[in-house]
């Protein structure tokens, strides 16, 4: 959990540095395709109510990624067009947002929603995102999968339903539209790309716990992985 809330500390700080029009109260992007791993979920979950996982059971029929992001990232690697779910043209608002257009877990929200910003204002029809920023949530967007080894992806609101009902004993199998993470270590950085190259640097060293970097912590956990099953995680945070 440690590597996960400097991943979201370091984007924000990062984000925080442009000139972006999102504000308090603008919600456009704050839709029900929300894509996030297990961990990310699991983080959430500790905070809601009982009337807000009620809540989640009333929504349905919202989309589900076919790939993770690192599949994605793999199939574009290995010269193939992967399958991208088509968007319809408008969504149905999170169940997240109050009545005053606010995030009730913004503190706890998953790095997709970190991630989608823009510098001009969403009722215009349209974002634009700096092509740094786009660049970074790139990278982001697969370290989080690789901080979840051995974990799940998909919808946020599946993965809250399936990690709640798990805990209570209620299910025991995982339902196929949740998706295996994979972990994809090589970053999509060219060597021109300094500015990207020095922004993963950073992260890299940042110092997390027993003297180990956020860096040298990832490699550990892929090194721990080896001696677990699939999936185990389940058994070790409930």
């Amino acid at each position: 959990m440690q590597l996960l809330k400097i991943l979201y500390d370091y984007v924000e700080t990062t984000y925080k540095a442009y000139p972006l029009a999102c504000k308090p109260g603008c919600s456009l992007c704050c839709t029900q395709k929300v894509f996030a791993t297990s961990i990310e979920a699991y983080y959430i979950l500790d905070i809601l109510s009982e009337k807000d996982l009620e809540k989640l059971f009333q929504i349905e029929n919202y989309l589900r990624p076919k790939l993770t992001h690192n599949q994605i990232l793999l199939s574009y690697k290995e010269g193939s067009e992967p399958h991208i779910e088509e968007i319809p043209e408008s969504l149905e608002p999170c169940p997240f947002l109050t009545e005053e257009k606010l995030c009730k877990i913004y503190e706890r929200r998953p790095l997709m929603c970190r991630l989608t910003a823009s510098t001009i204002s969403c009722e215009k029809g349209f974002a634009e995102l700096p092509p740094f920023l786009f660049q970074i949530s790139t990278i982001a967007l697969q370290l989080v999968e690789n901080i979840d080894l051995g974990g799940l992806y998909g919808n946020i609101f599946d993965l809250l339903k399936f990690l709640y009902q798990y805990k209570k004993g209620l299910v025991e199998e995982i339902p196929d539209y949740l998706l295996n993470t994979v972990d994809v270590d090589e970053l999509p950085i060219l060597p021109e790309e300094k500015d990207l190259r020095k922004w993963v640097g950073n992260l890299y060293r940042i110092p997390v716990k027993d003297e180990f970097t956020f860096r040298e912590l990832l490699q550990k956990l892929r090194s721990d992985f080896k001696n677990y099953e699939a999936l185990s995680f389940l058994k070790e945070i409930f």
